[in-house]
């Protein structure tokens, strides 16, 4: 005797259904029984409409490949048992997730019955929405902050070179001209970059040294 299928056991890891409901069609008559959840997953009434393959095709996502109809057509066919993450265009004009999980009775290998589990998972998929919405905001602050950070270091850069000071000093200096100045650190950081990039004179002095220096570093090893 063929084991019923565990809705529950379909779920992806960590998410929890809305509510659970259950069907049967009977394959030898063509006629399904639906629980009331399901009539309300697709949004109507229990009992207001007769289920059917074309009903479930008339409310499928065009989406969804395959579609629950080919998966019904499909167990009914071969008698296999099947899970699918599906979405329904139901008739209250909202979409639902849902998983749809079923398994045949069979007569001599022939498909006699499918029955299975609606389980509504709408809104755990909204919640993951809105995760994903939050995780792409957190991104987009982290691409901001890494930014400011790159102007922060070459600011600090440009004091090390002027002062002849290290890393921490420099960023020391710029904390303190922050605070006096009552600037955010990154728009003070900002400022000098652009001032030093767009000299109202240029800093032939600063230039000559830099020169030199480059040109000295570049020297093969062992150089003198």
């Amino acid at each position: 005797m063929p084991t019923k299928p565990d809705p529950l056991s379909a779920l992806p890891g960590g998410q929890s259904a809305d509510q659970v409901g259950m069907y049967h069609w009977d394959l030898r008559t063509d006629t399904w029984s639906w629980s009331s959840e399901i009539y309300l997953m697709y949004g109507y009434q229990p009992g207001s409409v007769t289920p059917s393959l074309e009903l479930l095709a008339k409310h499928g996502h065009p989406k969804d490949h395959p579609a629950l109809v080919e998966l019904f057509e499909a167990v009914r066919r071969s008698g296999e048992a099947f899970g699918s993450q599906q979405r329904i265009a139901a008739a209250d004009e909202g979409t639902r997730a849902v998983v749809v999980v079923g398994n045949a009775d069979t007569e001599n290998e022939v498909p006699t019955a499918v029955h299975g589990y609606y389980v509504d998972l709408t809104s755990a998929r909204l919640r993951e929405a809105e995760h994903l919405s939050e995780l792409a905001g957190e991104a987009a602050g982290l691409q901001r902050a890494m930014a400011s950070r790159a102007t922060i270091e070459q600011a600090k850069g440009m004091i090390m070179f002027a002062y002849g000071c290290g890393s921490a000093a420099a960023f020391d200096l710029l904390i303190n001209t922050s605070q006096r100045a009552n600037i955010k650190l990154r728009e003070l950081a900002d400022r000098l970059v652009a001032v030093v990039q767009n000299p109202d004179d240029q800093p032939e002095r600063a230039r000559a040294h830099l020169d030199a220096m480059l040109a000295r570093l570049a020297r093969p090893a062992g150089d003198v």
